[in-house]
């Protein structure tokens, strides 16, 4: 018996049984073959009121010196959005610059300074087909291109300057997946563009066409669908009707904006019987609006998987982060003194701000995290809020 079990030792030696070297080649295999993550964060609208970049004046500088900081607003959750391979946001008003004066509401235009704030807060995916992207007309889509376009890093989609450019597909690569950007918008407030192909609006035979040039193209289709109607909480029949038709051309993921309130989130089956995530609003991501309804909104986030063996790509981990937009003032001259302007995440609000809140009281309004969280779970299905 010693002499069989003497021998089973040296051929094992021999032969390499019993040692560690084929585990490890299996491990090294398996390593080689980690499906590949994508990681998706998204916010809503970027709605700069007049106050809001009065403040971002007195945050740089001197007040009326013609320099804007933004980036304190937005500094709470910073962590979160440099967390994003893929960091979305739709930039609600047009970035045309002081030289085409500087406005809020009802026809804004805002400074370009902002563009930078986003981007080193963490935004690289920026939707611009907006009903305020013809505010300041044909000028004011040229600036903001000429202000996006000296950023390498940042892929936006949705106005444009020429005919030729309005063709081409938003791509852009992330750890060796194409991704191609769609982005359209439900009207421009009645502003007709001076040129057709200023605006992208939904038009049927164009999405029709302009999926099917991206799918010949990139492995993953994002549309960014700016649509639905303000300060309601539920998608309506032109949303639900455009969001089947992503649905059936088999686009992977359709980001709402618009309705400055949140919307739910939603799987929509296709014809082919794939799934689309389809998230209907976002609501506002900084904003000045009166109602306690539009200071709530989210922070979508997801991840695209590819797997390993197969090359499919999935959609996973969808999570809705829900967010406050807070800021103080005066309540008497409510229109022209608000400041202290701030995104927080829900869950980091606290009672002592909310009670400083200029809205809290104002027109017998309450802002409270228990208020808060209840209309998020009244919209937000539970699936996602876990």
């Amino acid at each position: 018996m010693k002499k069989l079990l003497i021998f089973g030792i040296v051929f094992g030696l021999l032969t390499g049984c019993g040692s560690s070297s084929d585990d490890t080649k299996k491990e090294d295999k398996k390593e080689e073959e980690k499906d590949t993550s994508v990681h998706f964060v998204g916010v809503g609208d970027n709605l700069i009121h007049e106050t809001i970049y009065q403040e971002a004046d007195r945050l740089e500088g001197s007040e009326g010196d013609g320099k804007y900081n933004f980036q304190s607003m937005y500094k709470n959750v910073k962590d979160d959005i440099q967390k994003g391979d893929i960091s979305f946001i739709n930039q609600e008003t047009i970035v045309g610059g002081q030289e085409l004066g500087l406005s809020g509401y009802p026809v804004f235009n805002s400074p370009t300074e902002v563009v930078n704030d986003l981007h080193e807060t963490g935004f690289n995916l920026f939707n611009l087909a907006t009903n305020h992207s013809l505010d300041k007309g044909s000028d004011g889509v040229v600036n903001a291109l000429k202000t996006f376009g000296a950023y390498d890093d940042i892929t936006y989609a949705g106005i444009y300057d020429s005919e030729e450019a309005s063709q081409e597909i938003a791509t852009f690569e992330k750890k060796g997946i194409t991704f191609s950007f769609l982005a359209y918008t439900y009207g421009t407030n009645g502003i007709e563009p001076a040129n057709s192909y200023e605006v992208n609006y939904f038009d049927e035979d164009k999405i029709r066409a302009d999926v099917a040039k991206a799918k010949e193209i990139s492995d993953v289709v994002i549309v960014s669908a700016h649509w639905g109607d303000e300060n309601t909480f539920a998608p309506n029949e032109f949303q639900t009707q455009y969001a089947q038709l992503f649905a059936d051309l088999e686009v992977d993921v359709v980001i709402g904006t618009h309705p400055h309130s949140i919307n739910p989130v939603e799987w929509i089956k296709g014809s082919n019987g794939n799934e689309t995530l389809v998230v209907y609003s976002l609501g506002n991501f900084i904003g000045g609006m009166l109602s306690v309804d539009n200071i709530l909104s989210g922070m979508i986030s997801f991840d695209f998987v590819k797997d390993s063996e197969s090359g499919d790509i999935s959609v996973e981990n969808v999570k809705w982060t829900p967010l406050v937009i807070h800021f103080e003032g005066n309540q008497a001259n409510i229109l022209e003194e608000r400041d202290n302007y701030s995104v927080y995440k829900l869950e980091d609000y606290t009672d002592k701000l909310a009670e400083k809140h200029v809205l809290n009281g104002y027109e017998g309004q309450v802002v409270s995290i228990d208020s808060l969280t209840q209309k998020t779970k009244e919209v937000i299905d539970e699936e996602f809020l876990k």
